[in-house]
C-alpha cells in the first residue's frame, strides 16, 4: 500500500508540475484513498498481460501485499525532473506506514469516498485543485489532442520502409 501511495503522490506531483504523470497509470478513489489502479492490481496478483513483463523484471511477485525491488529496469526512461519528484516524495513520505499514507491521501481534495467501490480520478481534477484555470485546462487538452494526433500519424508509418531509388521515386 505504501508503494502505491508513494507512486500516486509522485504521479500527482508530476501532473501538477508538468501536466503529465510519471507512470501513466489510471488514478482511482478507493476506500483507503486514491491509488494507481493497474499497479495496485499487479501488487495484489491481479490479471496481467504481456505489457506487464517489465514490472515483474523489477518487482518481486507479491507476498501478501508486500513486494521488493529485484531489478533496476526503466530508470533510463525517467527524466531528471521525474527522478527528482520521486526522490522528493520518498524523502517526505517514505517512512510512513500504510495507515498514515491512507490518512494523508484521504485529505487530498480529489479523493471521493467510493462507498466500497472505485471512482476514477481525472487529471483535470488534480490540475484544478492545483490552481490551474479552466482556460489552462482547455489549452492543455488542445495540446494533448495535437500530440495524440501526431502520435497516430507517426504510428501509420512505423515499420514501413521509405526510400528513393535512382529515378527519385
Amino acid at each position: 500500500m505504501v508503494l502505491v501511495k508513494l507512486l500516486y503522490l509522485a504521479d500527482r506531483e508530476a501532473l501538477k508540475k508538468f501536466e503529465s504523470p510519471i507512470t501513466g497509470d489510471r488514478m482511482s478513489s478507493l476506500p483507503y484513498g486514491p491509488v494507481l489502479s493497474r499497479i495496485l492490481n499487479l501488487i495484489k496478483g491481479g490479471p496481467i498481460d504481456e505489457g506487464d513483463s517489465p514490472w515483474f523484471e523489477t518487482v518481486s511477485p507479491p507476498e501478501g501485499y508486500d513486494v521488493k525491488l529485484i531489478g533496476n529496469h526503466g530508470y533510463e526512461n525517467l527524466s531528471g525532473a521525474e527522478e527528482k519528484i520521486l526522490a522528493e516524495i520518498f524523502q517526505k513520505y517514505g517512512n510512513k506506514t500504510w495507515q498514515e499514507m491512507s490518512r494523508i491521501t484521504h485529505d487530498l481534495p480529489e479523493w471521493i469516498d467510493p462507498d466500497g467501490g472505485s471512482i476514477p480520478i481525472q487529471g483535470e481534477q488534480i490540475l484544478l485543485y492545483g490552481g490551474r484555470s479552466v482556460d489552462d485546462l482547455r489549452q492543455i487538452k488542445n495540446e494533448m489532442a495535437s500530440l495524440e494526433q501526431l502520435d497516430r500519424e507517426v504510428a501509420k508509418y512505423e515499420g514501413k520502409l521509405f526510400y528513393q531509388d535512382a529515378s527519385g521515386v
